[in-house]
């Protein structure tokens, strides 16, 4: 059975058996998973992030942006959800599919690299003053008498 709409749930672990119809969002875990709205019945999995999926609420239906291909499902439905319901695209073609996958990765791949973790602390800061400092403490040494 096909569905027109997805209901949001708001859940911190995605459930083992999904209900149709119903948008499951772990905010914990950045995942929005459903039931294919085509009604084949595959778990269609939308991780949220910059680099791939936006989902955006307004309290009572939810947007997911941008389209959801099911490509590696046998049934390659493709759709948007907007305000809570299912907008079907277009059927892409295999060249299609593939130059979209490549554009995804080369996409996300910029992302990352702009938002690189932090660089390691620059080690060259305290080494540039390491030598002085080691001066300092070897003339300290040689000004005390020795103990012995």
């Amino acid at each position: 059975m096909t569905a027109s709409h997805l209901r949001p749930q708001f859940v911190e672990l995605i459930p083992a058996q999904l209900a149709e119809g119903v948008l499951y969002i772990s905010t914990q875990y950045k995942t929005a998973v459903h039931l294919c709205p085509c009604g084949c019945g595959n778990r269609s999995v939308t991780p949220i992030s910059p680099a791939q999926w936006a989902l955006k609420w307004d309290g009572a239906e939810v947007s997911l942006w941008p389209s959801v291909g099911n490509w590696g499902f046998p049934c390659k439905s493709h759709y948007v959800i907007r305000d809570g319901r299912v907008h079907w695209a277009s059927r892409w073609t295999e060249a299609q599919i593939e130059r979209g996958a490549q554009r995804d990765r080369a996409d996300r791949q910029s992302y990352y690299r702009a938002v690189r973790r932090p660089a390691e602390p620059d080690a060259s800061g305290w080494r540039r003053h390491l030598p002085g400092f080691l001066r300092t403490a070897a003339r300290a040494i040689r000004s005390h008498p020795d103990d012995s």
